[in-house]
């Protein structure tokens, strides 16, 4: 009985810890051994290893790759710029008491966070359509001409935002708004009767309070939209040409298109260490700037 006790703990724990090793610890370790040799599909019986080749062609010769991350960089900073924008504005809004009918206007900004993104990216889809979507429809109205949202290169990165700005917004603006009713009104409250205006009352009381809570939206927004896929995917495939490929789309193509496991292995480590690495730096910038 007493050796029964002893190993009774890791009985409890131990269908976690199987699934833990077999649907992540296990195929990590497999990627990144696949990460060192080439394995191509076409082939599978051949793998001979290559060492960091993968990871130096990744780096240094794939320019369809540079052009990927670019876009990947752009979408990041945009979509996480207008949707905290966006969802604090919203969240300052609705947190004012003179406003009626807060529910019914929460229960509508949530609901396009409440669909999957291919949903998403099929409704879009054909909202932009250059001739039956609602989108030039509007704007036809307006004596602007039919417009090709998701054909032209110019605007289809811009499109793809729009639509990912339109699904996350509301997630941000539910994030910031209950870390708004979180913090304390007395403050507000002394310095409104001092004479300090909204802004400086933002500025200097509620930003700095809500500055934990605006840093974890930050990082796990910025980690969300550098693995933007589906959205992407329904809505350009990552077309017209290469103006919206992205990260993800890419090593997708060429894992599972291209049949080169062993590089698409390889760009999803350099991906993702290469995020841990940044989600890092901004934790360790906002501590710093938290203690000053």
């Amino acid at each position: 009985m007493v050796r029964f006790s002893r190993i009774k703990p890791y009985l409890w724990i131990a269908p976690a810890l199987i699934l833990l090793v077999s649907l992540v610890i296990y195929p990590m370790v497999f990627s990144l051994w696949i990460s060192f040799h080439t394995w191509f599909l076409g082939r599978p019986q051949e793998m001979p290893f290559v060492g960091l080749f993968n990871y130096q062609y990744a780096l240094t010769g794939d320019a369809v790759l540079r052009i990927a991350f670019t876009n990947t960089v752009i979408i990041v900073i945009v979509a996480l710029v207008t949707e905290f924008a966006l969802g604090m504005t919203l969240a300052i809004l609705l947190s004012r008491e003179s406003i009626r009918f807060k529910g019914i206007f929460r229960t509508c900004l949530l609901a396009p966070m409440l669909m999957t993104p291919v949903v998403v990216g099929v409704l879009w889809r054909f909202m932009f359509h250059p001739t039956f979507g609602i989108v030039n429809y509007v704007l036809g109205l307006f004596g602007i001409g039919p417009t090709l949202w998701l054909s032209d290169i110019r605007l289809a990165l811009g499109s793809s935002i729009i639509v990912d700005v339109w699904q996350w917004t509301p997630f941000m603006f539910l994030v910031l708004y209950a870390g708004l009713q979180s913090i304390p009104r007395d403050p507000q409250e002394a310095a409104r009767i001092d004479g300090a205006s909204r802004w400086e009352i933002l500025r200097y009381i509620v930003f700095p309070m809500m500055r934990p809570i605006i840093t974890i939206i930050i990082i796990f927004r910025m980690i969300d939209l550098f693995k933007i896929f589906d959205i992407i995917y329904v809505l350009t495939r990552g077309g017209p040409g290469d103006a919206t490929e992205v990260l993800t789309l890419y090593t997708f193509r060429v894992g599972l298109n291209y049949y080169y496991v062993g590089r698409a292995a390889a760009l999803s480590w350099i991906f993702a260490l290469g995020l841990s690495a940044l989600a890092t730096l901004y934790v360790r910038m906002m501590r710093a700037e938290f203690r000053v």
